[in-house]
Order: structure tokens, then sequence, then C-alpha cells
């Protein structure tokens, strides 16, 4: 009887400090994790098409008539926001840089034509909703169209949001007169 009066206290303090309220090694992994998943900052990634600088400059002689410049160039403070998504705690951006074009036309080495193009310059000449997310893909002689009388420059716009194109054609005579034509519509 002895054995067990003194058995009895030993196994009720062995009960009782076993039981202390702390928490099991299962319990403070989860409470790890959703606290480091609440301290975990939303990390935002902006992605750029292209993603350096990009610059294209072609010489061109027309006719033995029309000596052209052209520099195609990206700008590197402008993008156009094209997607937009976000998964777990990362939210991802993508844009695709604005490009310009800087043209120079001579005739018997005087400038007869030097003009900065962006998408304002049609922007002007047709007002549609194309142009709120379009840019310059590239601005090139059209050797074809050219002659010793009218130089023919093809410019082709992209909408990168919505994957449209406009096709235009810019002519330019010995006097450095302009005209303007739209050539195709894919928006």
């Amino acid at each position: 009887m002895k054995k067990i009066v003194v058995f009895i206290p030993l196994i009720l303090l062995l009960i009782l400090t076993s039981c202390d309220g702390r928490k099991s090694n299962i319990d403070r992994i989860n409470d790890a994790v959703t606290e480091f998943n609440n301290n975990k900052r939303l990390i935002n990634i902006i992605d750029y098409y292209p993603k350096q600088y990009t610059e294209i400059k072609t010489d061109s002689i027309i006719s033995k008539t029309f000596r052209v410049h052209v520099k195609n160039y990206s700008v590197m403070t402008q993008g156009i926001l094209v997607k937009q998504f976000a998964n777990n705690r990362n939210k991802t951006s993508q844009f695709h840089r604005v490009f310009e074009s800087e043209i120079t036309v001579t005739v018997n080495n005087k400038i007869i034509y030097s003009e900065h193009i962006s998408v304002e310059k049609f922007r002007a000449f047709e007002l549609t909703e194309f142009f709120n997310n379009a840019t310059i893909e590239h601005v090139w002689v059209n050797q074809e169209h050219s002659n010793t009388k009218n130089l023919s420059l093809g410019v082709s716009l992209i909408n990168p949001k919505n994957k449209a194109f406009k096709l235009y054609e810019i002519l330019i005579d010995k006097l450095g007169n302009e005209r303007l034509i739209l050539i195709e519509d894919h928006s």
C-alpha cells in the first residue's frame, strides 16, 4: 500500500508536468510558416521588351537623287503596358517599349526633310482607339515605290496590347513636301 501511495503522486506529477500547454513541434512549424507568409511582401516584377536600348540606323541613296538617313530607336523612359498578372506574392507587369524615328532626307546636299516621327504624327491623321497603346515598329525606305521624283517611306505601327497593326506610306517629293497614305489597317 505504501508503494501505491508513493507511486500515485509521482504519476500525477508526471502527468501534470507533461501537460503544461506548450505547443507541439507541428504546431510551432505551422505558426512559423503562417507568420512568414504574412510578413512576406508583394514583389513587383517589371519586364520590358526589348530589355535594352535598341537602335537601327540605315543610310540609302535612291535613284542618285535622295540621300536618306533613318534612325529607329527605343525610348527608354516610355512603355506600353501589355499585360499584368499576379500569382502568390508576385505581381508581374509586361511592357513594350515605345519606338520613335529620326528621318533626314537630302537632295543635292541640301536637307529637304528632317522629321522626328512618333505615333503622335499619325494620331492627328486618324483619331481611333488604336493609337492609345500604339508605337512605331519600324520606318524604312521603300525602294520599289521610290523614284527620281518621290521618295517612299514605309511606316509600320503596332498596338502590342491588342496585337493590331497599321501600315502607312510617307511620300516625299524633291521639295520636301510630304503626303501620308494609309496602306493597311488591321486594328
